[in-house]
């Protein structure tokens, strides 16, 4: 299973949206590609499915996330991503809602490191108007005051929630993972850095960095490309650019060594417990190869331990970014089990991977794309991957070949590279009277602050 920390805001038009996957398929039926770099340096791409089906989505990322909020303004790009759709140069939040009412369409925001992402799924048939709209509510948007302090009320509300010992002890590892660098502060800010944002912050970050030369518009469903194309080039050609601006992050480095934190939780029967480490950028050609030792790792992981709640995670970033395996277990068994999850990972590096292991983890993560494939949301998701990543047009078809080129010296290679290369980070949350005496076995650790 692949956690991935990100946000989404949804605005639907009567009510939340549920996407179904597409079952997987032997064959995979790829679309048909046309594009266009408009004269604002706006790449739009329009993908027609051979399939019949009545939705359409359209995509829009804009290359500039998270990771670019000053120093002391976290949760900026956040707090933005939950602004739009509420006013446009002439249209009210009420105006949006009607019109996609109309439309039949939905719009989803989300931010996360690396980029801001708009999804709008509508029918085929409302796709122009639904372009027009798109564009206003992107292009043409408007933050006011009352709106700000609505919004910014309620991400407080949410920051002071305590969150679920799984979700906190996965942040903890985080923040000490990237300490030092842009990833290594909450996505969504702390209480503290939102309480001091203003209004003129999220308006400057947006005139900074909502630019067609750092973005791409992605158009896919049963359509004919080319009348398509002619619209969107007339909508999008008027959004005016702006400098670039560099990605000149640090990159985050590898732990030295194992490194272990814990928290005490007093009178708890269990423990939580999470190791990271990490992984390829999404650009890297090691990136796969890491995926598919990955899924291996996590299917003998469940073969050992049948019976603990484990989760195996990476996420691809434009920076270096995590790898973990993390778990809870009674108290008294929790550093048993971290054991013998290390000695997988050993085992994993030195170790042969088996044809069976290899083919079952190639079937399962191409199965995985194809169903993405399989639906407008699922494929407007991959181009704008394709974009923001910058990993080609033809990504859809070369992924899945890079996949099945793989072989078990290159996984156990980036195992060797990847899976906790020279070390790792072990933070542990439980009652020290009931693991004090057992995680001497681990080495010696330190306190973690809450």
């Amino acid at each position: 299973m692949i956690f991935k920390k990100c946000c989404f805001w949804v605005f639907p038009a009567a009510c939340l949206l549920f996407f179904s996957a597409a079952p997987a398929r032997s064959a995979t039926s790829l679309p048909k590609l046309e594009s266009k770099r408009l004269l604002n340096d706006l790449q739009i791409t329009v993908a027609t499915t051979a399939e019949a089906s009545d939705r359409a989505a359209v995509g829009l990322v804009v290359r500039y996330g998270a990771a670019f909020d000053p120093v002391d303004k976290g949760g900026v790009a956040h707090l933005l991503s939950r602004m739009f759709l509420k006013k446009t140069a002439d249209r009210s939040a009420e105006d949006i809602r009607a019109e996609l009412e109309v439309l039949g369409a939905r719009v989803e925001v989300r931010c996360d490191w690396d980029g801001i992402r708009f999804l709008l799924t509508a029918h085929p048939s409302s796709l122009e108007r639904a372009l027009l709209l798109l564009y206003q509510v992107v292009g043409e948007a408007e933050f006011e005051e009352d709106d700000f302090e609505e919004e910014r009320r309620s991400l407080l509300e949410e920051l002071g929630r305590r969150p679920d010992p799984r979700r906190r002890i996965h942040a903890q590892m985080e923040g000490a993972l990237f300490g030092g660098t842009t990833y290594g502060r909450p996505l969504t800010g702390t209480p503290e850095s939102v309480a001091a944002l203003v209004l003129g912050d999220v308006r400057f970050f947006y005139r900074k960095f909502f630019s067609p030369g750092q973005a791409a518009l992605e158009i896919v469903g049963p359509v004919d490309a080319r009348p398509l194309l002619e619209r969107a080039t007339r909508i999008w050609g008027i959004w005016v650019r702006k400098d670039d601006v560099p990605f000149t992050f640090a990159q985050p480095s590898r732990p030295a060594g194992r490194r272990i934190l814990v928290e005490d939780d007093p009178g708890s029967p269990a423990a939580h417990f999470i190791m990271g480490g990490l992984f390829p950028r999404r650009e890297d050609a090691e990136y796969v190869h890491a995926l598919l030792a990955a899924r291996i790792l996590e299917g003998r992981l469940n073969r050992i331990l049948p019976t603990s709640l484990l989760t195996v995670g990476s996420e691809g970033r434009r920076l270096a970014s995590p790898f973990y395996v993390q778990g809870q277990a009674a108290a008294e068994q929790a550093v048993g089990e971290i054991v013998q999850i290390l000695d997988a990972v050993e085992e994993m590096k030195k170790g042969e991977v088996t044809p069976e292991e290899l083919g079952a983890a190639q079937a399962e993560l191409a199965d995985d794309f194809r169903r993405r494939l399989g639906s407008p949301e699922g494929l407007a998701h991959i181009l704008m991957d394709a974009e923001l990543y910058r990993l080609g047009r033809n990504y859809p078809a070369y992924f899945l070949d890079r996949i099945a080129r793989c072989d078990a010296a290159a996984v156990r290679k980036a195992a060797g590279e990847w899976i906790f290369s020279g070390g790792e980070l072990l933070l542990i949350r439980g009652p020290l009277d009931a693991l004090g005496t057992r995680l001497g076995v681990l080495g010696p650790f330190e306190p973690l602050i809450p």
